[in-house]
């Protein structure tokens, strides 16, 4: 920490203490003009951070934006100032602002109370359950509870098909593709430096779609040709208007200050339809496109171990932001596109997830059934692990609305082993938007409430992501982020909805497991990556640039580590392309592996499970024999001793 000495401001001219390191200067407490030399130099502050962003690291900075927060949050006549000088210090537009007051707010009010969540039990005949929130998966629920479920099952639209296809023709599809993160869970460095041919050290990571690749033919020459997922992404939209199968297709970017870079470079790029003009010209150019504002998300300070705001650690606040952006546009209307006499339906969705858009039915639905808004589900299989059950929760007033039901509110209740058996549906992040329908009821609830209240009727129920992360000294520092869920936001709205209004304002759109990929592909592991692009599993159409499921309705369980690495091994999409190069699994049901292994085209069906002791990676076309020149592992489990040496063992089939 820089020394400080008495002195004044060379900007403003207050008494203040000056920080020798930083040239920072607060106005000091002793002097009866410190409110005054305060707002001065904290104004002379603001302009040094904006060029300096390692300023707001300094104890003065932090220290002035926790006094503020704390004004901006208690009753009284200065929390409005206070929140417009929060604001500015921290450098937040109004919806990343408005985001993350309601987060600090919640996050504060439940750390003053000591308050814990009201205990949750999922539904058994006969539990006594009083006081308690009782959570009804949809699969278990009685017809008392179901009864306030508005769920329509994706294969009923086909009735109605020639309907819906209509009036989706008279829809302008707004798309908004979450490209804020650049996929933590997946490392690509290696990948991207092989496939552009620099050395690793000069790769730079953006958003995951725009350096996930997939070939292509070009449509000219007809020669082979790599493009990133979101090039594939605009070109499937293209290709959808040309074939008129909605009346508008607009594009917004949602991106992050770490992926805006490669997103803005996608849309300069020449197109493959004609190379003569760049997509942003294409769209431009082509009736019934348009490219609309962007919104970007901005990092925000995390808290320290003492509960105080720190710069020491910054991120953003999870996808929630996306859902409160979508729903201020239902009151702001400069925050919507312009459409004439079309319904305006706005998609969010996984930005890397090729398929993670609404077909026409979808769309066509909404409009015609007059349709708020609606959450993509899909039934939930052995693939979605540990992910949430879209439920009904009932209060001790008997009051009903949707909730998602987590694994680790189970495990609280003592259900896990309830929890795991459930059968249900699991959100696919794909989330529509009725701007016909959704503008009049908004409005009117803003007015009667206000804009401050609205927003904390739409904040998203807290997440508190701890982390942890080493300082230059080496030593380890404790974080908590604050984070929300989309779906949250959405379900808060209709809880209030449903008690202040009488009806539901969100609906569910079920994708049963047949067509479940035809709309939810993501890519959440290196393992996906390499199943829907790289394996006889799928099948890419360039002719829609859409995914086809070449085994509707399954999809293998996956299993890799390796303990040696961290895990890091099968994180790294260069590791799972080497090490699955020429396999097959078309017909492989379910793959465990721990430690690193190389299949070097073996054929895989059923079950296969894989142990390694070896410190090293195990070809094992090397050490199994293969079955007419073909290595077949069917069914069993592999073990490799340290020595390289392997026992296979047969395992039921099932």
């Amino acid at each position: 920490m820089s020394k400080f000495k008495s002195g004044k401001c060379s900007s403003c001219g207050a008494g203040a203490c000056v920080c020798v390191g930083c040239l920072l200067f607060l106005a000091n407490p002793s002097n009866s003009q410190g409110a005054t030399d305060r707002q001065a130099c904290i104004s002379t502050l603001l302009k040094q951070v904006v060029s300096n962003p390692e300023l707001k690291k300094t104890p003065e900075f932090q220290a002035e934006v926790n006094r503020l927060m704390g004004v901006a949050i208690r009753p009284g006549p200065q929390a409005a100032a206070a929140r417009k000088k929060a604001q500015k210090l921290l450098q937040l537009d109004d919806v990343n602002w408005s985001y993350y007051y309601t987060l600090f707010e919640r996050n504060a009010n439940a750390s003053g109370s000591g308050s814990t969540a009201t205990p949750m039990r999922i539904f058994e005949a006969g539990d006594q359950t009083a006081g308690q929130l009782v959570v009804y998966p949809t699969s278990i629920a009685p017809e008392s509870i179901l009864k306030h479920l508005r769920m329509t099952q994706y294969a009923d639209l086909q009735a109605g098909r020639e309907s819906y296809a209509a009036s989706a023709k008279g829809a302008a599809l707004w798309t908004k593709k979450m490209q804020a993160g650049s996929g933590s869970s997946l490392t690509r460095n290696s990948y991207i430096s092989k496939q552009l041919g620099v050395a690793e050290a000069k790769v730079k990571i953006g958003a995951k779609g725009t350096d996930l690749l997939v070939t292509v033919p070009h449509p000219v020459t007809g020669k082979k040709v790599q493009i990133p997922l979101v090039e594939a992404q605009l070109l499937q939209s293209i290709l959808d208007m040309k074939k008129n199968i909605f009346g508008d297709i607009i594009f917004h970017d949602i991106v992050s200050s770490e992926t805006a870079e490669s997103i803005s470079k996608i849309w300069k790029k020449p197109s493959l339809l004609d190379p003569s003009k760049t997509y942003e010209q294409l769209v431009k150019e082509t009736p019934g496109l348009q490219r609309f504002q962007e919104t970007m998300q901005s990092y925000i300070p995390s808290l320290d171990e003492a509960g105080r705001i720190t710069f020491s650690h910054e991120a953003p606040g999870g996808h929630a932001l996306f859902a409160v952006d979508a729903l201020r546009a239902a009151y702001k209307p400069e925050l919507r596109p312009k459409v004439r006499g079309k319904s305006l339906i706005a998609a969010i969705s996984n930005g890397e997830d090729i398929s993670g858009t609404p077909d026409h039915l979808m769309v066509g639905w909404m409009v015609k059934e007059k349709i708020p808004i609606a959450l993509v589900t899909t039934e939930k299989t052995v693939v979605d692990g540990k992910g949430g059950v879209i439920s009904l929760v009932q209060n001790a007033q008997g009051d009903v609305s949707l909730a998602v039901l987590e694994t680790a509110q189970a495990e609280a209740a003592g259900q896990k082993k309830l929890f795991q058996n459930l059968k249900g549906s699991a959100s696919t992040n794909l989330t529509l938007f009725n701007y016909d329908v959704l503008v009049p009821k908004i409005e009117k609830l803003v007015q009667e409430i206000g804009e401050d209240e609205f927003m904390k009727v739409i904040s998203p129920d807290l997440i508190r992501n701890p982390k942890e992360k080493k300082n230059v000294a080496g030593q380890i520092q404790k974080f908590m982020q604050l984070e929300g869920a989309m779906g949250s936001t959405i379900m808060n709205l209709d809880r209030y909805w449903r008690k202040h209004y009488g009806e539901p304002l969100v609906h569910l759109m079920n994708v049963d497991v047949q067509r479940r990929t035809e709309f939810f592909s993501p890519i959440k592991a290196a393992f996906d990556y390499y199943m829907q692009f790289h394996s006889d599993r799928f099948m890419f159409n360039p002719s829609t640039m859409r995914l086809q499921n070449l085994r509707p309705g399954k999809l293998p369980k996956v299993a890799l580590s390796d303990v040696a690495t961290g895990d890091k091994y099968y994180k790294d999409v260069q590791n799972v392309l080497d090490s699955f190069k020429g396999s097959s699994i078309a017909d492989l049901s379910s793959i465990s592996v721990d430690g690193r292994v190389k299949f070097s085209g073996a054929v895989m069906k059923g079950e296969v499970e894989i142990v390694s002791h070896s410190p090293q990676v195990v070809d094992l076309s090397k050490v199994i024999p293969k079955n007419k020149g073909k290595l077949v592992l069917e069914n069993v489990r592999i073990e490799i001793g340290s020595d390289g040496v392997a026992s296979v063992k047969q395992l039921p089939k099932r």
